[in-house]
């Protein structure tokens, strides 16, 4: 009987651990004005991205452009790290979005 109500216990934990680890954290824990990468693919060399710019608005678009291109050098993304065994990328498209909930809406 001991032995029942002990694995009910454990097992109850382990499933509230498991929630709160899946349901507990916010969907992003990037901070807000920080952008990332949420896609990538790859044809030959050349390297499409498909960023969040996690902000409301981009002020100066050109100033943004260097960022993303200095953040790409840099491989300075928080979720993606790019490799380079089959040398650099030749070309580099972006597709950049204001919040990741934008992507859905195109």
């Amino acid at each position: 009987m001991k032995k029942k109500i002990i694995a009910v216990i454990s097992g109850a934990v382990i499933l509230k651990i498991a929630a709160g680890s899946i349901y507990g954290k916010p969907e992003s824990s990037h901070k807000e004005g920080e952008p990332d990468v949420v896609g990538t693919f790859s044809v030959n060399r050349d390297e499409n991205l498909t960023v969040v710019a996690n902000r409301k608005n981009i002020e100066d678009r050109e100033a943004f452009a260097r960022e993303l291109l200095q953040m790409y050098k840099d491989d300075s993304f928080h979720s993606t790290k790019f490799s380079t065994d089959r040398g650099y990328a030749t070309s580099l498209g972006m597709n950049i979005y204001l919040w990741k909930e934008d992507i859905e809406d195109k």
